[in-house]
């Protein structure tokens, strides 16, 4: 099944995040709420965040693993920099 990938960047006055949302057929809006989401998953206080980006960037072929956590929990995150792992 194809996913939707947006490349998301987050700059706060001390660090900086960049990760991937992975959605099956979300509006913008959406994604920018699951983005926010994960970003308090991981402790990062809104207060602070000072430019944000999240732009959809392709489409390819989920591996079964991804598919079942979107299921769940309506998207799949891949952290890059800045973020847990």
């Amino acid at each position: 099944m194809k996913v939707k990938i947006y490349d998301t960047h987050v700059n706060t006055k001390d660090d900086y995040y960049h990760f991937d949302v992975v959605v099956i057929d979300k509006t913008q809006e959406e994604v920018e709420e699951y983005a926010k989401a994960y970003l308090i998953e991981i402790g990062v206080e809104f207060i602070n965040i000072t430019q944000n980006r999240c732009l959809f960037c392709h489409e390819e072929v989920a591996e079964e693993s991804i598919l079942k956590e979107i299921e769940n929990k309506g998207y799949y995150i891949i952290p890059m920099q800045g973020c847990l792992k």
